[in-house]
């Protein structure tokens, strides 16, 4: 073989390795472009108050593209949802403050119902409505003592609202009254609390069963909080809220657990996971979407004298 053909061949096989370099080039570095868009995806952030809503919400805890903030109270609520700019992409609130907001700022859309209501009246004495005894009762003026004025207008036992619900149940506890008006799982712990005594306390009223029976909803309960989305946000919120959905559904011991765990105690506001856990059922915390709940939320919206407004309601 001449130098000149050996020249040659080098020069073609050489030309062949870097024309095949240049083709495996491309299809890495549009990998790499790929890559980087996957690494700028923008978290989901969720704002939950404590207590049943923060349970509701717990779930998503396992997606580690989800933030979820838990807040003491309801006044970083009334901020965020009458915000145009607000960060959240979902927040879980009382469904009148929801709507509320949304007729003055038009920024965040109902997704759907998140709880059902946890009222209960605890007491010793199954005859706890007659006149001479005494309730001990919070949330007055709010979902709690709207509810049941609605469902009893004219109680005979006499009602003494206090600050909190842990005051209602202390004085329950302290046999300064003969029934209480509590949430779970604080009635949990005030039933817990008693029983060793010789009148230990039980549940003797479930105000969910007394406002179906009394309004004919659909569900057991009312619409008490619900899971609000804000415009624009609803491409990258939807698959978070199915999976909250989907935990919802599937909840059972195990995973409530591994949720609370996960989120934490104090964050979610609870006294402990066996109490949230115990009482899971009684929370009547469950997912139905604004459109197949607009019956039942119209109804219960009534005691506000308010309006579901028919744009606010997001559709998936």
């Amino acid at each position: 073989m001449s130098v000149r053909h050996g020249l040659r061949r080098l020069l073609i096989s050489t030309a062949a390795v870097l024309s095949l370099a240049a083709c495996s080039s491309t299809p890495a570095e549009e990998s790499g472009v790929q890559q980087d868009q996957t690494e700028a995806k923008e978290a989901v952030q969720i704002l939950a108050p404590q207590g049943a809503p923060a349970l509701a919400v717990a779930g998503a805890e396992n997606n580690d593209e989800v933030t979820i903030t838990y807040s003491n109270g309801q006044d970083i609520l009334i901020s965020e949802l009458s915000k145009k700019d607000s960060e959240y992409d979902l927040i879980a609130a009382p469904i009148n403050l929801g709507i509320k907001c949304w007729n003055e700022a038009g920024t965040y859309e109902l997704a759907g119902v998140l709880t059902w209501g946890n009222l209960y009246v605890v007491s010793s004495d199954e005859n706890w409505n007659e006149p001479g005894k005494t309730l001990a009762a919070f949330g007055e003026g709010a979902v709690p003592g709207m509810v049941f004025n609605n469902l009893y207008p004219e109680a005979e036992c006499e009602v003494v609202y206090y600050p909190s619900v842990a005051e209602a149940s202390q004085t329950i506890q302290a046999k300064k009254a003969d029934a209480a008006l509590l949430a779970q799982p604080a009635a949990f712990g005030a039933i817990s609390s008693s029983k060793d005594s010789e009148n230990p306390l039980a549940i003797q009223t479930d105000l969910q069963d007394v406002w179906q029976a009394e309004h004919g909803s659909e569900e057991k309960g009312y619409p008490q909080a619900a899971l609000f989305v804000k415009k624009g946000s609803e491409e990258k919120a939807e698959p978070v809220i199915n999976e909250i959905q989907s935990f919802l559904e599937s909840a059972d011991d195990n995973t409530v657990e591994q949720a609370i765990e996960k989120a934490g105690v104090d964050n979610l506001g609870i006294p402990s996971a066996q109490a949230a856990i115990k009482t899971w059922l009684q929370q009547n915390i469950h997912f139905k979407s604004a459109k197949d709940s607009q019956t039942d939320i119209e109804t219960f919206l009534e005691l506000f004298n308010m309006e579901l407004p028919a744009d606010m309601i997001f559709s998936k």
